[in-house]
């Protein structure tokens, strides 16, 4: 008896995990836009590669986490008119003061944006990207 009442038990499981997943890929297959969003943390000579979309406006974020140490971080690949909310462009050297944010909203035109962090001490740069789709 014990064993069977194990293996309904375990088939209980397996038939709520199915319609769990099941319901999730229905809710998250209604979604009337496509989107695109990724936020990482990039530790000291850590780097990102970010591809965006074509004829969208992106939100790229960049963040310093310490709070008592400044980031050093490099950005590329965006087109050249592209600048962050303080006026520096995004192709180019950032540092960051401790808990500095800096935001950019633009059309990427699809290019593939690289971040790296540079920074001298045990320093985290959190990064994000989205960009909703067409």
């Amino acid at each position: 008896m014990n064993f069977s009442r194990k293996t309904v038990k375990g088939g209980v499981c397996i038939l709520v995990f199915f319609l769990t997943m099941l319901s999730w890929t229905l809710v998250s297959s209604q979604s009337p836009t496509k989107q695109q969003q990724k936020t990482i943390t990039l530790l000291p000579f850590q780097y990102t590669q970010l591809k965006t979309n074509n004829g969208t406006s992106c939100v790229y974020y960049m963040r310093n986490a310490s709070l008592s140490n400044i980031a050093v971080a490099v950005n590329t690949g965006a087109p050249d008119s592209i600048k962050y909310d303080n006026g520096s462009l995004f192709n180019g050297i950032h540092r960051l003061a401790p808990g500095q944010q800096i935001i950019v909203v633009g059309d990427f035109k699809g290019k593939q944006l690289n971040t790296i962090n540079l920074s001298a001490q045990n320093v985290a740069i959190t990064t994000m990207l989205f960009c909703p789709g067409h």
